[in-house]
């Protein structure tokens, strides 16, 4: 008989929360509760759906714990789910009239705040409005990718696991993004790509 062992204290508590505990659960929702609305809210300023999407998939976990996988990869799972959740929420609201083009007609926001705002905030504290006027000029999936990489330190493989995409998909569109900043910001592009390449 093969034996897992858990080697993270994530991979612990997503077992434990499997198994039915419910403190386990609690845990796991406050530690990536602000991750996941600041995420959300890259999509809509309605605050209100961002938690009502939360706190159903938090629901939805508790009532399927015992078919879902284990996984290394919480945060990656809560986040991807939520865009799920988020995305089907927003057609219900008829937000969206075209399912099939859910992707391209969702706008994805830099209204970021300030515990999230990694570029504006670490990196470009003086040049705040610029930083957002180059952002705003990129595709939609584009900024999407650029928050992900930047604002939540994932990597390609996890971007493209949330995304849908294959990794270098994401690496072109990434390479895109950071080109067209240089394009309208040399120095900004050039401090994206130091971060990149760390």
């Amino acid at each position: 008989m093969k034996i897992k062992f858990l080697h993270t204290e994530e991979e612990l508590l997503w077992q434990r929360f499997k198994e039915g505990d419910s403190g386990a659960l609690g845990q796991l929702s406050r530690r990536h509760y602000r991750a996941l609305f600041n995420y959300g809210t890259k999509f809509t300023k309605d605050r209100e759906i961002v938690r009502d999407c939360i706190q159903d998939l938090f629901l939805e976990l508790w009532e399927r714990r015992e078919y879902l996988t284990e996984t290394p990869f919480v945060r990656i799972y809560l986040i991807k789910s939520l865009r799920n959740n988020l995305f089907r929420k927003l057609r219900q609201e008829r937000w969206m009239l075209d399912a099939e083009d859910l992707n391209d007609d969702i706008p994805f926001s830099d209204h970021t705040s300030a515990e999230s705002s990694l570029i504006e905030n670490e990196l470009f504290q003086e040049n705040e409005e610029k930083v957002k006027a180059a952002l705003a000029k990129l595709p939609k999936r584009q900024q999407e990718i650029i928050f992900l990489k930047f604002y939540e330190s994932l990597s390609n493989d996890q971007i493209a696991e949330i995304l849908t995409m294959n990794r270098q998909s994401v690496a072109n569109l990434l390479h895109r993004a950071l080109t067209s900043l240089k394009t309208n910001w040399f120095s900004l592009a050039k401090m994206l790509v130091c971060i990149w390449a760390g």
